[in-house]
């Protein structure tokens, strides 16, 4: 969503010219025309950390996985229990067996009994151990659930707030287009009045004035929509249309040293998606031991005491037991077939592993690219404005004084605007690229210092 919402305002953004986004912010008013606390960068990322519900919801995951680590730990500690039963039967039956050939065997038609059971396990093939094993990897996979998602939390809010900076200045570049155009059709009136220009130049301006009055209406329903979507990152629940806010930080171009080999470690080291392929490898190991523990013999002593009670006639005997129980699996083929599967899991993961690897490598050559370019973009086109905006300023004179054309009036204007949408974009991009850059190599918490 967040990817298509970024595709669709950059399209937009080329098409409605904005002004330098270096300028400081204007005050935004709202929708419902009262204005909004200035919010800066980091308050809002700060914000979206503490009330995003899905960040929350990650957080649980993490809580809930911390008590599958107890309860894995668990299985090692002896198990007790309370059984009771009362029977009722149509003939006597020997609920107390013979003890020997002098004790016989106790009858009744009713009877009942109740114990206390208790059971250690000594030896399960390793399955325990495994077990506890498998809640820690999957309590890590939870954590770095919560970092990836933390990470796109952070990276949605930077470009969406970079974003609504562009626009707003956007806004302000068509409103002064607007203006610009209501005066130019004023003069034009005039002049088509006294019959200096024809009526075909009057009705092009008037034409170029339609045209920004609806991109101006455009942009203001991309506001709307950029103002939404940082409310939603921020964890606010929209009631209605989102106050457009004032912004109290700039989009500048600042100064970002990358390098491929320290990226690479960086990544390696820090980001989400290629630690948790790393897990998964390890995961899939313990699965590996767990599914052969399941071969191996298993060994657990047990206790208990027992009271049993016969009513017809009446009799009560307690006994106390203790033993050691051993079972040994001969065969049972869907073991092997679990055990052959989770070998086959485990090769899985190395594939992703791999495959993750060489994401990483890509996504990093991607950003450095990315920033390197579009850092190009930004200084070629800053110059470029300074040279529309002087053509642009010579075609109103010449057409004020007459002796310009309207056709080269509404051109130079034009190269002028497209030449402030080029600059915005590329600065745009290139923030866009740091936050991409910052992304692959793990280092996003940078915008909250």
């Amino acid at each position: 969503m967040m990817a298509l919402l970024f595709f669709c305002m950059g399209h937009a953004m080329l098409e409605y010219a904005p002004v330098l986004a270096q300028t400081s912010p204007a005050k935004s008013s709202t929708t419902s025309g009262q204005s909004s606390e200035p919010l800066s960068l980091k308050g809002c990322i700060s914000k979206a950390l503490q009330a995003n519900p899905s960040l929350a919801e990650a957080r649980l995951g993490v809580s809930a996985a911390e008590k599958g680590i107890d309860s894995a730990w668990g299985n090692h500690l002896p198990k007790l229990s309370l059984d009771g039963n009362f029977t009722q039967r149509q003939d006597p039956w020997p609920y107390i067996p013979a003890q020997s050939n002098i004790i016989g065997p106790h009858f009744s038609d009713n009877f009942a009994s109740w114990g206390v059971v208790m059971s250690l396990p000594i030896y399960k093939g390793g399955q325990i151990s495994n077990g506890v094993e498998l809640a820690k990897i999957r309590k890590t996979l939870q954590e770095e659930y919560q970092a990836l998602n933390r990470n796109d939390i952070i990276a949605n809010t930077v470009n969406t707030y970079n974003k609504l900076l562009q626009f707003q200045k956007l806004r302000e570049a068509s409103q002064s287009s607007v203006t610009a155009l209501e005066n130019q059709q004023k003069n034009s009136q005039l002049l088509f009045d006294v019959g200096r220009i024809a009526k075909a130049d009057l009705l092009k301006v008037e034409v170029q004035l339609a045209n920004e009055q609806q991109r101006l209406l455009s942009i203001d329903e991309g506001l709307a929509n950029l103002s939404g979507m940082l409310r939603y990152l921020m964890g606010e629940s929209l009631r209605g249309p989102a106050a457009v806010p004032a912004q109290s930080d700039r989009l500048i171009m600042p100064e970002l040293i990358t390098d491929f080999d320290q990226g690479l470690v960086s990544a390696q080291k820090k980001r989400p998606e290629y630690r948790m392929a790393v897990t998964g490898v390890q995961e899939a190991g313990v699965n590996r031991n767990l599914a052969r523990g399941k071969l191996l013999p298993t060994v657990q002593a047990f206790a208990g005491y027992m009271d049993q009670y016969g009513f017809t006639p009446g009799y009560q005997e307690a006994n106390w037991f203790t033993g050691v129980n051993l079972s040994m699996p001969l065969f049972e083929k869907s073991f092997y077939d679990d055990l052959a599967k989770e070998r086959i899991l485990e090769e899985k993961a190395g594939k992703r592993l791999q495959a993750a690897d060489n994401q990483l490598r890509l996504d990093l050559q991607t950003a450095i690219s990315s920033l390197m370019e579009s850092r190009s973009r930004v200084l070629t086109d800053q110059k470029v404005i300074d040279h529309a905006n002087e053509s642009f300023r010579i075609e109103q004179k010449k057409y004020t004084s007459g002796a310009g054309a309207v056709v080269d009036l509404l051109f130079a204007q034009s190269a002028y605007v497209t030449a402030v949408a080029n600059y915005s974009q590329a600065l745009f991009d290139y923030n866009a690229a740091i936050v991409a850059y910052r992304k692959v190599t793990g280092t996003l918490e940078e915008y909250l210092q």
